[in-house]
């Protein structure tokens, strides 16, 4: 009868034939029988099992495998010459993968494949070679993106050098295309860097800014134009967000916004119940009084003239100016003509603020520019996509693409926000998030730093299906004026307004309920706000 180790050495070979190494390993070094010497011979068979098996995986340019098949060997004893022998191999197969980059002027792809492979102990005298052509190499890449274009170059011709030297003909004829790169560079930057230090010197903070956005758009690291940049929006944002009674005229105010903003302009207004019988634009015909603005699922703002369709409400003839001739009342038309309400609107509630209400499922945060694809523009000193709110049935996720906090705490990737966090994007910009209502998945955003956008609201609404405007703890716009809350909500592929009792639509009586388009006012018992088109921001 055999002895127990024997069998125990026995299952352990039948693992091994079977490429269950792990297993076989763990058999042969039990404890009853580690010190047999036939199971030290064993584990030394099977550590060069495994370092030829990773040379075969290797081969068939399977690093991972191979790596882990190194490991492995090592925890057996396999003889350190035979390892690093292995380990050599294998830095030979990769270099030539490793030059591939260095060839076609990546030394940073260059650079994290060595040292990942240092960290597996896998290399070898051409790795050292490349390693030094890479480090070089980014480092002129880096003192060019900080505008020390003396450093830089002092970096490239040591890089050029050593390449030169290790006969890596391709990556040196890479690195003397990127002098030429760099050349350019330095040559383009000169006068953004005198233009800033002009503006500086003359203390004029939006040129301070537009210098110093021109000199970043070169040299993405400039010291002095990160530092004047901050400082210049520090001083811009500091302008506290006008009050309501600063406003200006309504039919100036999204016009206004779209300027700010860096949006096209808005056509001309068509005519309401205090414009008269049409609107006028300089030059060109008069607007006619029934064109109704609906907004579109193309986040556009704007749709086309609509077609009359069933009356929703009683008309009522609208007021004209006085001596002009009156105007014909406008027809109300039906939603279930338009695509989905979508993209964004002013919202002015008189005597309670003004909001900037965004109605798609992921709304962009960014920095306000003409250039900006930010829903939610902010002066602030952050990227133009700094990070996208998502709504995701009632919850709401916040998506990092730049440093983003939540409470204090970095946002990796995404977090799921709750109400009454605090965002923070960048240094210095903070953002309350409010979801009063367990009814409803709409938020609001208020700024809570000194920061603003554009123009003069006094916070974002992303809107879902209902908005509640009242005097209750869950009103989305909070306004103790209005003794019965109102709501805004969509139904089908409209914007529609509920509220107690009879109210102006437009110079309109509406019972209950009715629809809106983006140019509408409605007037009520003790409340009255309108509604503004906002051109969608530029891609």
């Amino acid at each position: 009868m055999l002895g127990q180790w024997r069998i125990v050495l026995r299952q352990a070979e039948e693992a091994a034939r079977g490429g269950r190494y792990d297993e076989a390993y763990a058999l042969a070094s039990r404890s009853d029988i580690a010190d047999h010497n036939q199971a030290v011979q064993f584990r030394g068979r099977l550590g060069l099992d495994l370092i030829a098996r990773a040379g075969r995986r290797g081969a068939a340019d399977d690093m991972a495998g191979a790596i882990e098949d190194l490991y492995l060997a090592e925890r057996m004893g396999a003889p350190p010459d035979s390892l690093a022998a292995a380990r050599l191999s294998l830095a030979d197969r990769v270099a030539d993968e490793i030059r591939s980059d260095l060839d076609v002027g990546d030394p940073t792809r260059a650079l994290e494949r060595i040292e990942e492979l240092a960290r597996h102990k896998i290399g070898g005298p051409a790795m050292r070679r490349y390693r030094e052509i890479a480090e070089a190499w980014q480092a002129a890449t880096a003192e060019a993106r900080r505008g020390e274009f003396g450093h830089a170059f002092e970096h490239l011709d040591r890089a050029e050098r050593l390449a030169g030297g290790a006969g890596v003909i391709g990556a040196q004829s890479a690195v003397a295309a990127g002098r030429i790169d760099l050349e350019a560079r330095q040559k383009a930057a000169a006068p953004k860097v005198e233009a800033l230090y002009q503006a500086l010197a003359d203390t004029r903070w939006p040129q301070i800014l537009a210098a110093a956005e021109a000199l970043l758009a070169v040299v993405p690291e400039h010291p002095a134009a990160r530092q004047a940049r901050t400082r210049a929006w520090q001083q811009i944002a500091a302008i506290g967000p006008a009050g309501a009674a600063q406003w200006p005229h309504r039919g100036s105010r999204a016009a206004q916004a779209n300027a700010l903003m860096g949006l096209s302009p808005e056509p001309a207004p068509a005519a309401g119940p205090d414009r008269g019988p049409a609107a006028a634009t300089p030059g060109g015909p008069a607007k006619p009084a029934d064109e109704i603005v609906w907004l579109t699922a193309d986040g556009d703002g704007l749709a086309a003239p609509a077609v009359a369709g069933p009356r929703l409400a009683t008309p009522r003839a609208p007021r004209s100016a006085p001596g002009a001739p009156p105007a014909p009342p406008r027809p109300v038309t039906s939603p279930a003509d338009f695509a989905g309400p979508r993209g964004r609107f002013l919202l002015w509630v008189d005597a309670v603020g003004g909001y900037l209400v965004c109605l798609d499922d992921r709304i962009v945060l960014g920095r306000a520019g003409p250039d900006s694809p930010a829903d939610v523009p902010l002066m602030g000193d952050l990227s133009r996509s700094h990070a996208t709110l998502i709504r995701s049935g009632e919850s709401y996720v916040l998506q990092a693409h730049h440093p983003s906090f939540i409470n204090g705490k970095a946002v990796a990737d995404r977090a799921v926000l709750r109400d009454g966090d605090v965002i923070r994007l960048g240094n210095t910009v903070e953002l309350e998030f409010r979801q009063p209502s367990p009814v409803s998945a709409t938020a609001r955003l208020a700024i809570v730093s000194r920061h603003r956008l554009p123009l003069a609201v006094d916070g974002v609404l992303l809107m879902a299906e209902t908005c509640i405007v009242g005097g209750t703890g869950q009103a989305h716009i909070p306004a103790s004026s209005i003794r019965q809350p109102l709501v805004l909500y969509r139904q089908g592929e409209a914007l529609w307004c509920r509220a107690p009792g009879s109210f102006d639509v437009d110079g309109r009586t509406c019972a209950a309920r009715a629809p809106l388009t983006l140019q509408s006012s409605v007037l009520g018992d003790g409340y009255s706000f309108s509604l503004e088109p906002l051109r969608s921001h530029p891609v």
